[in-house]
């Protein structure tokens, strides 16, 4: 199960960057910006944790681009792995490369192999209102040697779908009370096996996002994540 706790983390955090003002003031387009999200099962004990810091950004003709890097640690606070991705904010819109939508544990398993992507970035448009659906994500990753050693390909395909802006509620965690907008999806991931999942989301236009869950599709919670620090 700990792959879906990391892969929802992932999903999540890259939920967190939808804001209605421009690419300027938003918190993750601030280098030196960072916020931590800490994991708990669903006994409410802590899983582990996720430092995001933004790093450099470049400006464009219709907006910016951010660098920015990924830390994984454990339930004792151990670096597990780390990674670095880009955002591109264009004409107020959000758009990920699809790699970061891999939860650490998959990049740490096909890091020694060579990734192709096919499929569409993750997109969080400018505006968002209760009520509106967003638009889903297909993606194909294909792995395969490095070296050109023969292997049996490698392939993974994630899909999210139902993404809706349910409302807007207050969520108080350590790091402080904001009001959030509540985004559910449902994820669907398969390679050797297929697993399928539910997603809750609630961010906010001042601190990005502020707390997920996922459950099974029977409705069973499985684990959450909270934005437990954050700076500015």
């Amino acid at each position: 199960m700990k792959k879906f706790y990391t892969l929802t983390t992932s999903i999540c955090i890259f939920l967190s960057f939808a804001f209605i003002t421009p690419c300027d003031s938003l918190l993750f387009f601030k280098e030196g910006a960072s916020t931590v999200m800490t994991s708990y099962n669903k006994d409410n004990k802590v899983t582990g944790s996720v430092k995001t810091t933004f790093k450099k950004v470049t400006k464009s003709t219709d907006g910016a681009i951010v660098t920015a890097n990924q830390e994984n640690f454990d339930k004792k606070g151990k670096a597990e792995s780390n990674r670095d991705f880009t955002i591109k904010c264009s004409k107020g819109n959000l758009y990920f490369d699809s790699k970061t939508l891999l939860s650490s544990d998959q990049s740490d398993a096909y890091k020694n192999m060579e990734m192709k992507m096919e499929g569409n970035d993750m997109e969080i448009p400018s505006k968002l209102v209760v009520g509106a659906l967003l638009k889903d994500v297909n993606i194909k990753f294909s792995f395969s040697s490095k070296d050109g050693s023969p292997m049996p390909p490698i392939n993974l395909t994630l899909k999210i779908t139902n993404r809706k802006v349910e409302l807007k509620e207050a969520v108080t965690t350590t790091a402080g009370t904001f009001e959030c907008y509540k985004i559910t999806e449902d994820v669907e991931m398969k390679s050797i096996f297929t697993s399928n999942f539910k997603s809750i989301n609630w961010f906010s236009f001042e601190a990005g996002n502020v707390k997920t869950e996922s459950y099974k599709e029977n409705g069973k919670f499985l684990s959450k994540s909270e934005l437990t620090e954050i700076k500015k």
